[in-house]
């Protein structure tokens, strides 16, 4: 190559590498270069651990081709208080709904595909949250924003849903975080 077609292929990249640089910035992806520190464990892995562990079982049931699937993986479980707060006090387990893999589940083995349908999936990502046991609490589809799933995960990890609706639950946090 000759140096004037060097300097234009400098040319021509260099403002695509800044500009993409300046919209992780202003989008706040602050996952360029570096992985999620939620430490994901398969199916079979989370059901063990949860019960051995005595805690919640959080289930990200995700596809491939799914767009807020990613952008949970990226805002939601990038962010650093959840996954402060998994870390001590829950088990994450992703499932592609869309797998014939096989795990356990109660006596039986079953595909990621008709553990979705078990759990009810109708959407994606949806998240299941089961109790140590393996017992469904609840499962919510669609993008669950970190400072809701936050608040979701103590709800249910610190046993609040037994005690009380989880707009009660809300409306306390909120007051307690006002004083």
């Amino acid at each position: 190559m000759t140096r004037k077609t060097v300097m234009t292929v400098a040319l021509f990249i260099l403002p695509i590498l800044l500009f993409s640089a300046r919209v992780d910035s202003l989008t706040g992806d602050k996952t360029s270069g570096s992985k999620t520190q939620v430490d994901w464990k398969t199916f079979d892995q989370g059901m063990d651990l949860a019960k051995q562990e005595k805690k919640l079982l959080v289930i990200d049931f995700y596809t491939d081709w799914c767009h807020w699937c990613k952008v949970m993986d990226k805002d939601t479980y990038g962010d650093a208080s959840v996954q402060a707060y998994v870390k001590d006090r829950a088990i994450m387990a992703k499932i592609n709904a869309e797998t014939d893999e096989k795990f356990r589940f109660k006596d039986g083995r079953y595909s990621g595909r008709e553990l979705a349908m078990m759990f009810g999936v109708r959407g994606f990502p949806t998240t299941a949250f089961l109790t140590a046991e393996g017992e469904l609490i609840t499962a919510i589809s669609g993008f669950i924003p970190a400072d809701r799933f936050a608040l979701i995960l103590k709800y249910l990890a610190e046993d609040w849903y037994q005690k009380m609706k989880f707009d009660e639950f809300q409306k306390a946090q909120s007051q307690d975080d006002k004083s």
